[in-house]
């Protein structure tokens, strides 16, 4: 009869035993801290640029990774810690794990990744972003992109996309081909370069810090860059007028992050970045409209005149463009005919059709 007591009694040991290490599995995981990646914010173009805006600390690539990862990334976002020329590199061997990196400034090194450079090939803007935006995330062309960039230490997420660099400032006006003989012309990129050779240009390079001083002292008659940076930058003081020619339809940066860093975040994480860029790469095409509108309306309401060159010029010159094309094919490497195949799947441009042809 005294048996049933003591066993009482042990159930109830036992179980206050039991409890504690039942309730703490019961309690939830307290959640890992979240996976910090450096982040190099390049602002050479200016912090007010849509290129560099966006990936301000706490702007709206951040909050994009943020929102898509859970919160389970975090970007240690720093200014200019490597340069307009550098930052891919600095990514490619972990000096920084995650930035971005303009395309026409590494166009001497990569320029595969410059073909919406390409003279014609997308439209306009705004058309031309959302054309570039869907081929540059085109699942294919991702997977090219990753053939690519792997032996240089990084891995390409999305692009961010900028106004066209269509704007000649200068004090001669630009309204037919004969205008471009002789124009000493500051160019970006090796694809520009080439194109305004081939409409007979002379184009130079010079460092933008170095633009307006040349344009005042006659080193270069014209400079060759955006709406919008050539406001910002004050040509509106210098220049007589601003000449707009599809020259190049297509100015972005790549954003990448270093490929080890990449291979060490699980796929959740993985998924989120690739989704973040991508929402800020379409994001663009509506900005990239209102702005187009508003630095119109301010270089109108100056002095400066913007000179439209009449439909058969620009014809004319988009005919032009096939051995721009074909040095293009010739220093993109094996990728290339590939690129410009997917590409114009998706480009309408004035160039489209012949550059698909050249890319069969």
């Amino acid at each position: 009869m005294k048996i049933q007591p003591r066993i009482s009694l042990a159930i109830l040991t036992l179980t206050a035993l039991l409890l504690p290490a039942i309730a703490a599995q019961a309690q939830p995981a307290k959640p890992a801290a979240p996976t910090t990646l450096s982040f190099n914010w390049e602002g050479s173009y200016g912090r007010a640029n849509i290129l560099v805006w966006p990936f301000r600390p706490g702007g709206r690539f951040e909050q994009l990774v943020t929102e898509q990862t859970n919160g389970t990334i975090k970007l240690d976002i720093k200014e200019k810690l490597f340069g307009l020329m550098d930052s891919a590199f600095a990514i490619g061997d972990g000096r920084v794990l995650m930035g971005t990196q303009s395309i026409p400034a590494a166009s001497g090194t990569y320029p595969l990744l410059d073909f919406g450079g390409i003279p014609g090939f997308f439209s306009e803007m705004p058309a031309g972003a959302t054309e570039f935006a869907s081929a540059f995330l085109d699942p294919k062309i991702m997977a090219v992109w990753d053939n690519y960039s792997k032996q240089a230490g990084f891995k390409i997420v999305g692009t961010a996309i900028s106004l066209a660099n269509n704007a000649l400032w200068g004090n001669k006006p630009i309204r037919t081909l004969a205008d471009f003989k002789g124009v000493k012309m500051r160019a970006s990129g090796r694809t520009q370069t080439s194109a305004l050779r081939a409409l007979g240009g002379s184009p130079l390079t010079l460092s933008m810090a170095e633009i307006e001083e040349a344009l005042s002292r006659g080193t270069v008659d014209a400079i060759m860059t955006s709406k919008s940076f050539g406001a910002e930058r004050g040509l509106m003081q210098l220049t007589k007028h601003v000449s707009i020619w599809p020259i190049t339809p297509i100015f972005a940066q790549f954003i990448a992050i270093n490929i080890k860093a990449w291979e060490k975040l699980d796929q959740p994480q993985k998924d989120g970045i690739l989704r973040a860029s991508a929402i800020l790469t379409r994001e663009m095409a509506t900005t990239i409209e209102q702005m187009d509108l508003t630095y119109t309306l301010w270089i109108r309401s100056t002095k400066t005149e913007v000179i439209t060159p009449a439909d058969g010029e620009v014809k004319k010159a988009m005919e032009m463009m096939q051995p721009v094309v074909k040095e293009w094919l010739e220093i993109a490497g094996p990728f290339g005919k590939d690129v410009l195949r997917i590409g114009a799947q998706y480009a309408k441009g004035p160039s489209a059709s012949f550059i698909r042809d050249m890319a069969k």
